[in-house]
């Protein structure tokens, strides 16, 4: 687990940051509020409430010491296929905020374990 110095200060602040990440999209994926555009992509609506799910859990276990690491193994292949959907749809440069949250959840998962 991270200790109390400068590393654990830097993963409490990307955990909340990411918890607030997660969170956020999460709750606009569980409300419907992206269908269309998993149209676009090709996936079927019930895709992006499970992915909705998925972050939002994730989100509030960002926020618990003892469940960032669960958390962070959630996001990392999440965002890994937003990257992969982005890049497919040709749409590459909208692929850096995915490609942020999964070094972020990869750097907390190595601090958290």
């Amino acid at each position: 687990m991270a200790g109390n110095g400068t590393s654990g200060k830097a993963v409490n602040v990307v955990s909340i940051l990411l918890a607030l990440l997660f969170l956020l999209n999460g709750g606009m994926k569980i409300a419907g509020m992206m269908v269309d555009q998993f149209a676009v992509w090709g996936y079927p609506a019930w895709f992006q409430y499970l992915i909705g799910v998925a972050e939002a859990l994730a989100g509030v276990g960002f926020l618990r010491r003892p469940t960032r690491f669960l958390a962070a193994v959630i996001v990392v292949p999440i965002m890994a296929g937003a990257i992969y959907t982005l890049v497919r749809a040709g749409t590459a440069p909208q692929a850096a905020m995915p490609a942020v949250a999964l070094l972020l959840g990869l750097f907390v998962a190595k601090k958290s374990r």
